[in-house]
């Protein structure tokens, strides 16, 4: 009679610890190691919480040049309809009682629309679609917010207008021009023409300072940084050391060259200069973006530079 053998006793803990060491020991030929060692890496798998930052499109006035407006509207206040469908325009540009307004709140060209189009559907492509949106109150980032939606198939998802996200008003010296009078359009005048706005939204403040300085403007950035991850962030539940965040949230802004720069130095706690800002600023091109990260453990941002 054949006698029965049974396994040898085996400690799964101990043989995990082992293998574990030996991998630990050559882990380091992984050519993926370093990617994998760097914070940014982890954020793409951990975060809960994901900024997409981008300048607007291309404007008319610098497409066409300064005298742009004759060009379009014909130096007339009250142009006419036939105006608005200049082949230069976006396709549903917001008829205005007074198109000089237009000379301080330029739109972008169509080129720039399809562009910003292209943009939301490979931004769709790699999985990152918005599901919420804010947008300088500047024409030309409201347009760009609205085609970049529409290239994500997110026309659904409505635009919130924050006057704070406008870029530095020292950069604008033009808009003192028109003393009390508001260059951007309302929300109202936006949903007359078929974009989607949302009206429910309060915005932290109508006002900015007209005599505001690059570090007014930091202050002013701080507080929307601050109020969204504070309304968005917050509310998204703890995550304990090695789970996986059970809801993510991303959220697209689109603003100003300043924008991009801005975000990202108070995302990552980095020190402010105004004359850094400056010179980084000029060299931001239309619809340059940036994408940040908030790991879900640590609450920590990061640059999330390989994801377009």
């Amino acid at each position: 009679m054949l006698s029965q053998r049974y396994p040898p006793y085996s400690n799964d803990k101990k043989n995990y610890l082992s293998k574990r060491r030996f991998f630990k020991k050559y882990e380091h030929l992984n050519p993926n190691y370093k990617a994998q060692a760097d914070p940014a890496y982890k954020a793409q798998y951990n975060y809960d919480l994901r900024l997409i930052i981008l300048r607007h499109a291309e404007r008319v006035d610098q497409f066409l040049g300064q005298d742009w407006y004759d060009q379009v509207f014909g130096g007339v206040p009250s142009a006419p309809s036939q105006a608005y469908r200049h082949p230069m325009l976006p396709q549903r540009l917001p008829p205005r009682p007074n198109t000089l307004l237009y000379v301080f709140d330029p739109p972008i060209t169509r080129t720039g629309e399809q562009y910003s189009t292209s943009k939301g559907q490979q931004l769709s492509r790699v999985g990152a679609i918005a599901d919420y949106c804010y947008s300088s109150p500047a024409s030309r980032s409201v347009l760009t917010a609205n085609a970049i939606l529409k290239g994500m198939n997110r026309t659904n998802v409505p635009i919130r207008l924050e006057p704070y996200l406008f870029e530095p008003m020292n950069w604008n010296s033009a808009l003192l021009l028109l003393d009390q009078m508001n260059p951007f359009m309302s929300t109202a005048e936006w949903k007359k023409t078929g974009y989607n706005i949302d009206q429910r939204y309060h915005r932290l403040n109508n006002y900015i300072n007209t005599n505001e300085n690059e570090t007014g403007y930091y202050i002013r950035s701080r507080n929307v940084f601050d109020a969204i991850e504070r309304h968005h962030g917050d509310s998204l539940p703890r995550v304990h050391y090695g789970q996986s965040p059970r809801r993510r949230t991303t959220i697209l802004i689109v603003g100003h060259a300043s924008s991009t720069e801005m975000f990202s130095t108070i995302a990552l706690r980095q020190p402010f200069d105004a004359k850094e800002l400056v010179d980084q600023s000029a060299k931001v091109s239309y619809l340059h973006s940036v994408v940040l990260e908030r790991d879900a453990y640590t609450r920590t941002w990061y640059l999330r530079p390989f994801l377009l």
